[in-house]
């Protein structure tokens, strides 16, 4: 008899494993540069089955035995998953309160309702199997409930973080000592309405701790996508700070058209009279003045040259070298939106780097080079600069300047990048950052208009 009940509470344990397991591959997203990782969790899970089953059969105290279990659930969330750390620990450590609201369930029932003791429920005692099964059971369907719960984001300061941390472990460990407390209690007093109160005491603290988590997990949602929405408006800024350029472009460009039409009469008038001395002057003057003011773009997309003229004038005015082709495809029909926010924030990252350069390295020379050209079914659109210093964080490269608007201009790139179907590529060799972006063409043509500077 002793040896069914050992086998059953190996059962109870190998259908605990199943549970967590099964909420675990449900919330978190497995890792992928991982060999053999199913493999590997199937070997943590079997030590972790084989621990638990020989720690319940010796005389540990159920506080070392819950420690160790909650470790190596939060170990193997945070070991074999790929989301921020914090969902990991989240759930890693949702498992263990959700088994303890339900252990504490079975508990109230029969001492409740049939004033059945606990001994009669523990390791060894007659309707242990039973009780174990509504154990498992109500396991399953907490389970079950927090599968069918939405996936969020968290986000959450330092401070806050380790208060999580802190309200997670002891809340856990509050809540079993309570329950070793009751177990004691009715062991020494033998009064079953006394410790049916403590069960129920314990009961609606675990309940409440339970939606606590819930609640934080919660609050770092909300702030998540707070945080989101305002990184989206930064971004609407700048993108209609480069609209008001496009804006600014095409108005000077107008007026240079209505300037020109003044200056052919004045040349015609020369011509017509026979200076042709005052003609060369007057031609050589205004083509100076119009290199010294507007670099004329026409590569047939308004975007392009509205930017290219924009920039290339602000570099100038600074004085960094920029060498610049445009090749560009005749099927190229990327947003003019998306595509002159993805060409000014290049530049504003590139004029901003050569910027800090001539103030921390006033004898180094900045420089800009940037082309499009087509590269089999698709659009190539390259840049490099030189630079003295950069931040990297989180993946992303970040900008020194304290306005925190430039700091998402890589981030945006990306995104508008991977919106199209393309390719992004940063490198950073011999203090040159480099910008590779590759855009697919819809139609498979090879023709390419080439306008060059």
């Amino acid at each position: 008899m002793q040896t069914n009940y050992i086998l059953w509470e190996y059962f109870i344990n190998f259908l605990e494993v199943v549970l967590f397991y099964i909420l675990m591959q449900s919330k978190l997203t497995l890792k992928k540069d991982c060999a053999h990782i199913q493999t590997k969790q199937f070997i943590y899970l079997l030590l972790r089955w084989l621990i638990l089953c020989v720690l319940n059969m010796t005389d540990f105290s159920s506080m070392v035995i819950l420690a160790i279990s909650y470790a190596i659930e939060v170990g193997f969330a945070l070991i074999f998953y790929d989301d921020a750390f914090l969902i990991r620990f989240f759930w890693g450590s949702m498992y263990t309160v959700i088994c303890l609201v339900a252990d504490y369930i079975t508990l109230f029932i029969p001492q409740t309702f049939s004033h059945i003791t606990s001994p009669d429920l523990l390791m060894g005692g007659a309707l242990r199997m039973p009780f174990s099964l509504l154990y498992i059971a109500l396991t399953a369907v907490l389970v079950f409930l927090l599968h069918c719960m939405s996936d969020r984001k968290i986000q959450l300061s330092v401070i806050q973080k380790i208060s999580y941390f802190a309200i997670c472990i002891s809340g856990i460990l509050i809540g079993h000592y309570i329950m070793v407390i009751t177990l004691d209690a009715e062991k020494q007093f033998h009064d079953p309405d006394f410790t049916t109160k403590l069960v129920l005491v314990n009961l609606v603290f675990l309940i409440l701790f339970l939606f606590l988590l819930l609640y934080i997990y919660q609050l770092g949602d909300s702030k998540a996508v707070n945080t989101a929405l305002l990184e989206k408006q930064r971004l609407h800024e700048l993108e209609e700070m480069e609209y008001k350029t496009l804006i600014n472009t095409t108005e000077a460009l107008r007026e240079m058209k209505h300037d020109i039409n003044i200056h052919l009469d004045v040349i015609q008038s020369l011509a017509a009279n026979g200076k042709s001395d005052d003609l060369q002057t007057y031609i050589n003057n205004y083509h100076h003045s119009l290199a010294q003011t507007h670099h004329l773009l026409s590569t047939g997309n308004t975007a392009i040259d509205c930017i290219l003229s924009n920039k290339l004038d602000a570099a100038q005015k600074l004085d960094i070298q920029t060498e610049f082709s445009v090749l560009l495809p005749s099927n190229f029909s990327m947003d003019p939106l998306a595509l002159s926010s993805l060409i000014g924030n290049m530049w504003n990252n590139a004029l901003e780097a050569c910027q800090r350069l001539q103030n921390t390295q006033p004898d180094t020379t900045p420089f800009i080079h940037f082309f499009i050209k087509p590269f089999q079914h698709m659009t190539l659109i390259h840049m490099e600069n030189n630079y003295d210093s950069l931040i990297q964080q989180n993946g992303y490269f970040l900008s020194l300047k304290k306005d925190d608007s430039h700091g998402i201009g890589i981030k945006r790139m990306e995104d508008i990048v991977d919106e199209a179907g393309g390719i992004f590529q940063i490198s950073t060799e011999d203090h040159i950052f480099t910008v590779h972006i590759m855009i697919p063409l819809k139609e498979a043509e090879n023709e390419a208009n080439n306008f060059n500077s």
